[in-house]
């Protein structure tokens, strides 16, 4: 991946976003000094690192060899922010997760995208202070969910992850709770009536 001190390249060809933005993130979390050049084979990959790199106040040059694109980011002598040795960020917002897919329409569509934003969650430099699950989305925290691991990466973080008790008790998985906390209507109303909260 290395080809000097100063350089470094993510080699990301055949793989969809999020993956590119991910991992070029990664590597510009760790060198926030070196000059990166992230190799995609798609447009939607290609615009989504350009975006990333252009937010991290990179400048971005953009290469094409046949179907192949090359984004070599630059630092600027005054970037955005290098990620590196900041502190974990949290925002105001608290968000309610209603069920376990993401979306309105296809149901396997909606799981697909949930285990994607969790993935973006996890990477994101902003966390939310708190995640409160309702509904079908208890089924999210429990010890046999695919989302777990991500959502405990999150706890890990600080993110404050809580689930109704009578929803775990409606789907008979209160014993089989993963992580985060047991909560209450009456706090989960508190919160969406006091904080900025963004429901899903």
């Amino acid at each position: 991946m290395m080809s000097n001190t100063n350089e470094l390249t993510v080699d990301v060809r055949g793989s969809l976003c999020p993956k590119p933005v991910i991992e070029t993130k990664k590597v510009s979390d760790a060198n926030p000094d070196a000059v990166i050049t992230t190799i995609v084979d798609n447009e939607v990959s290609r615009d989504n690192v350009e975006k990333f790199g252009k937010s991290r106040g990179y400048g971005v040059a953009i290469r094409q060899d046949g179907k192949d694109f090359y984004l070599t980011m630059t630092p600027n002598d005054n970037p955005v922010s290098d990620g590196s040795c900041e502190p974990m960020s949290f925002g105001n917002r608290v968000i309610l997760m209603t069920k376990d897919y993401l979306g309105e329409g296809s149901e396997e569509l909606g799981r697909n995208l949930m285990k994607t934003f969790w993935v973006c969650m996890v990477e994101a430099d902003v966390k939310p202070s708190k995640i409160y699950f309702i509904n079908s989305s208890v089924k999210m925290v429990t010890n046999d969910s695919v989302h777990l691991e991500n959502i405990k990466k999150l706890a890990d973080a600080g993110v404050e992850i809580a689930a109704c008790g009578i929803c775990l008790d409606f789907y008979g998985v209160k014993e089989n709770i993963g992580v985060g906390s047991i909560t209450n209507m009456y706090a989960i109303t508190d919160a969406i009536l006091g904080d900025n909260i963004v429901k899903l």
